[in-house]
């Protein structure tokens, strides 16, 4: 109950009397001032009014004092009635909120026992696309290295550089041959020489054995001639050779591309010395510039793709490149669980050798059940769906999962497509419990178009 605030007066104000309420506030003060007015004397036992009365017969100023004594008793009893209403502290509710207090209150105390609203999903049949990934390193395909046989010889030009594109057969160092043509003339030389004896030793041969014949000469002059002819054609053999190694060395001295292809390292300098037990290669050649990602894959991803098999190859330039599997490795790394495939690419100055690459296999469409990832609950026993069944009774039904595709995992053994189940807070829900279920639009639509016909 709201009492009206009254408005003071000025004398009121400047008499110094609290501010007193008009309505309930001034019965209550009338109350008051009538009990003080009319309360007994605990000391003389005889009522306050008719002490007033038997003092004002004996006294003078009887008019005076009983006016002084109503001013005092009214004094009292307002100041009661002020100390009254502060103790009450806070002012009471208003009397038309009262019943919306008892409303929520009622409201409340109904809803303490109502079902827990959860968020559910359906089950529903979705075209699965498994993206097999994977990554590696960009390799040359076939790599061709060129280097020397020949030690001692300096190195005297170099006609290319990394990066150009050379024919197989063309020139790409040339070494110093000043020397080698001179031993190269010095072994024809030696060459004549020993054909011209053995010439001579052939035809020293005929004669004997024409003297042999005819018995002017012994056997052992015929062994002779025969052991020196042979001798010099032996010689004339060897120095045939050493002429034949001298010119093949000769040859050598250019340096020349093997294979048709793109120059990917150049070792070798104008002024060098050529050595044989160099380790590394003077050129490095890709065979007509050709390079593929050597991609690595987990066992089971291996054996889902085959070769021949279209592959997306995103540089780290960001471009993407089409491909396909060329080759797929028979054996697994032991230590790392994971096997190689090669990925053919086209031609592309944009690739380049060691760089970083992520391939995408696509695989085979296939449709199946699904359900949202989160609505899976694992237990001891294995994976478990909340199943929200007649009257919103939630029960827990055990499944069997498939590979995961984004938000969504494959139900390979699990209750039927439009099935409703828990979305959110399986873990927090029992079996047999009551539930308010709450479905998305998107959900229900998609569940709607899933289900059996």
């Amino acid at each position: 109950m709201i009492l009206p605030k009254t408005i003071r007066s000025e004398a009121e104000i400047d008499a110094g009397l609290p501010d007193i309420r008009s309505g309930t506030e001034r019965a209550i003060l009338s109350r008051i001032l009538y009990e003080t007015a009319g309360r007994t004397d605990a000391e003389n036992g005889a009522p306050a009014l008719e002490q007033d009365r038997v003092s004002d017969t004996y006294s003078p100023n009887a008019p005076g004092q009983k006016k002084m004594k109503m001013r005092t008793a009214m004094m009292v009893g307002v100041g009661f009635a002020a100390l009254a209403l502060n103790s009450c502290g806070q002012k009471p509710a208003p009397a038309e909120t009262i019943p919306a207090a008892e409303a929520d209150a009622a409201a409340q105390s109904s809803e303490a026992g109502a079902p827990q609203a959860m968020r559910v999903t359906r089950i529903a049949q979705r075209d699965l696309n498994d993206v097999i990934s994977g990554t590696g390193r960009l390799v040359v395909r076939e790599e061709a290295a060129v280097g020397t046989e020949l030690s001692g010889y300096r190195v005297e030009k170099v006609y290319v550089d990394e990066g150009d594109w050379v024919k197989a057969g063309q020139p790409l160092a040339k070494m110093d041959d000043t020397l080698l043509k001179a031993q190269i003339a010095q072994a024809e030389a030696a060459l004549a020489q020993q054909k011209a004896s053995a010439d001579f030793n052939d035809a020293n041969l005929k004669r004997t054995e024409n003297l042999a014949a005819a018995g002017a000469s012994s056997q052992q002059a015929l062994d002779q001639a025969r052991m020196q002819a042979a001798s010099s054609d032996a010689a004339l053999l060897a120095a045939q050779a050493s002429l034949n190694e001298m010119k093949t060395r000769d040859e050598r001295m250019v340096l020349r591309a093997p294979v048709t292809g793109r120059i990917l390292q150049r070792a070798i300098r104008p002024g060098d010395i050529s050595s044989p037990a160099t380790a590394t290669p003077y050129f490095r050649i890709a065979r007509d510039g050709l390079i593929e990602l050597d991609a690595e894959l987990t066992d089971a991803n291996l054996s889902q793709i085959k070769e021949g098999d279209p592959v997306h190859v995103t540089l780290s330039s960001g471009q993407v490149l089409p491909g396909k599997v060329r080759f797929i490795s028979p054996r697994v790394d032991a230590s790392t669980s994971l096997g190689k495939a090669r990925i053919e690419l086209p031609y592309d100055p944009a690739l380049r050798a060691g760089g970083f690459a992520t391939a995408k296999f696509d695989g085979k469409d296939k449709g199946g059940l699904t359900v949202l990832a989160s609505a899976v609950r694992y237990e001891s026993g294995g994976p478990a769906l909340m199943v929200v069944g007649k009257g919103n009774q939630v029960k827990q039904t055990p499944v069997k999962l498939g590979s995961r595709i984004g938000d969504y995992v494959e139900l390979v053994d699990g209750p039927p497509a439009g099935t409703m189940v828990l979305e959110t807070g399986s873990a927090f829900t029992l079996d047999g419990d009551v539930i308010r279920p709450i479905e998305e639009e998107a959900s229900a639509a998609g569940a709607a178009g899933s289900k059996p016909q």
